[in-house]
């Protein structure tokens, strides 16, 4: 049990730690996926390239003046346009950012109007990290291995001088994870597979998301028994999901697949409608945008809904 001193001096520490937060200080030098960027002064003016960085900037209260992302998944064809729908997390965006293009490749033109004072994005965009960062310092993330956003979130609240609204947004998701895991307490004896499919001329053809990635993790981290891939995105075929023979199956729907195709391909198939896990109706349909491209606080929130109302 500690002591009556060493409690008062985790308060003193706890205390000049939130003095710190609250003070942060320009310019500030990071280092991340890309290599190491300056930050003259509090970023106010933010562009997020891709869902992962826009739910990142959204979870620390960050409101960004511009969008990147795959046109599939935008209802906003023309660059330049404010978006108006941006899917799962548009509920919580008030700003209107302006869709910059391609996350891959964004319209620079539109950017430099932009006159941003940072832009956020994933190493997707590594081949334009130069031409990015002639425009407003650039940082670069790394977000697909598991708990890799609690590794890179801190560094860019400091950075936004969000580090409070930082430490309210992890103990919102530890207890989420904690409230969850309590609630899947059954489900946890199960072998669960958790694989993605494209569909379609695809259909039979699935790459395993293991515990070591931020889909698997988050799901090991709520309490399931997530098996794992001979290699970190095992492709297998549809009899090898048959030699797995797991307790039950999480299919999460990418490209343009959904969740009710994946149900209806995956029912119409000789090997999966016998399936054991099929056979005991233990196999679940998500979408892969929720459950792989986003990555973040808020993500996990949202997947923890859907995985408590189908799981239970």
């Amino acid at each position: 049990m500690p002591t009556r001193t060493t409690l008062l001096t985790l308060t003193a520490v706890l205390g000049s730690a939130a003095l710190t937060a609250s003070a942060a200080t320009y310019p500030q030098t990071v280092t991340h996926a890309a290599g190491t960027t300056t930050i003259p002064r509090q970023p106010l003016r933010v562009v997020a390239l891709g869902p992962h960085a826009l739910d990142l900037l959204l979870s620390i209260g960050v409101q960004p003046v511009g969008y990147g992302e795959a046109s599939t998944f935008l209802k906003t064809p023309a660059f330049g346009s404010p978006i108006r729908d941006i899917k799962y997390l548009g509920s919580r965006v008030t700003s209107a950012p302006v869709n910059v293009g391609d996350r891959f490749n964004p319209n620079l033109e539109i950017l430099t109007s932009l006159r941003p004072d940072l832009i956020v994005g994933e190493t997707y965009a590594a081949n334009v990290y130069p031409q990015l960062s002639r425009i407003a310092p650039t940082l670069l993330l790394d977000g697909i291995d598991r708990n890799a956003w609690q590794k890179t979130l801190p560094t860019l609240a400091r950075v936004l001088n969000r580090e409070a609204a930082y430490r309210a947004a992890l103990t919102t998701y530890s207890k989420g994870v904690q409230a969850t895991r309590a609630q899947l307490t059954a489900f946890g004896k199960k072998r669960v597979l958790v694989v993605w499919t494209a569909g379609g001329d695809a259909r039979n053809t699935f790459t395993i998301s293991g515990s070591d990635d931020w889909t698997g993790g988050l799901l090991r981290d709520v309490g399931l028994n997530v098996i794992d891939g001979q290699k970190k995105d095992a492709v297998v075929s549809v009899e090898g999901l048959a030699a797995l023979d797991p307790d039950a199956v999480i299919v999460l729907a990418a490209g343009t697949s959904t969740p009710t195709r994946a149900r209806a391909e995956w029912t119409a198939g000789a090997i999966t409608s016998r399936l054991r896990a099929s056979q005991a109706g233990q196999v679940y349909f998500f979408d892969y945008h929720l459950f792989r491209r986003i990555r973040g606080p808020i993500a996990a929130q949202l997947v923890e809904r859907q995985l408590l109302k189908a799981l239970r």
